[in-house]
């Protein structure tokens, strides 16, 4: 992993979370997800899954405890923690009026990495893997299911961020794209010591991809993770 010295662990301390006075979802869970690791969320629906990945992207605050990338707690300063995470979490986020390429490049853009004679090759190629090539000028809104997947995919890895969150990214996708997206997630903490973290329903791509599973509900967390 020639990368993985630029790379830092994102640790949950004593994270806990619920909703007003309703049981905790989760409650006093500590994990250090190490870089170049892929640790895969498994469970129910409704289990709370998807509320740690709200609370690793900001999008939910913590009842109690803290989130920490490197010496950056993540919800006292979100700007500097998201400006280095990728995450796919639903497709209706997406702009409508907008097509691939140009999302591509305004997300490229706004994080001042657009180069005029690299950018166009990393959006070709980031397409490819994912089939989207063919649709790539439509609108947005005239997509697939399956199609929009690809699409919040995209965005997720165009600026080839050390973090990676994703939420069911495999749903909607064809087995092909399914196996390209596996084996290019591998490559990118294997090569370049990127920290993922997935929930998914599939056991055959967490085995694949994954060196550690956290199983929810998260009642007990330290006898939760294999």
């Amino acid at each position: 992993m020639p990368e993985s010295t630029n790379r830092t662990a994102l640790v949950t301390e004593n994270l806990s979370k619920r909703y007003g006075q309703a049981e905790y979802i989760i409650k006093d869970f500590n994990f250090r997800f190490e870089p170049g690791t892929a640790t895969g969320l498994s469970g129910p629906n409704g289990s709370g899954k998807t509320t740690l990945l709200r609370l690793l992207t900001t999008a939910a605050y913590p009842t109690s405890g803290r989130i920490l990338w490197g010496d950056v707690d993540i919800h006292k300063q979100p700007h500097v923690y998201l400006s280095q995470t990728g995450f796919a979490f639903d497709s209706s986020e997406l702009p409508q009026f907008a097509n691939t390429d140009e999302l591509l490049e305004v997300i490229l853009r706004s994080r001042g990495l657009w180069k005029d004679d690299e950018s166009p090759e990393r959006i070709n190629r980031l397409l490819n893997l994912l089939s989207l090539d063919e649709r790539r000028t439509s609108l947005i809104g005239t997509y697939s299911s399956g199609m929009m997947q690809k699409t919040l995919l995209a965005a997720a890895l165009i600026t080839e961020p050390p973090l990676i969150l994703l939420d069911e990214p495999f749903r909607a996708l064809d087995v092909s794209t399914r196996q390209a997206l596996t084996d290019y997630l591998n490559d990118r903490k294997r090569t370049h010591g990127d920290t993922i973290i997935i929930s998914s329903h599939l056991p055959e791509i967490v085995e694949q991809l994954c060196d550690a599973v956290i199983e929810f509900p998260l009642h007990k967390p330290e006898a939760a993770i294999s």
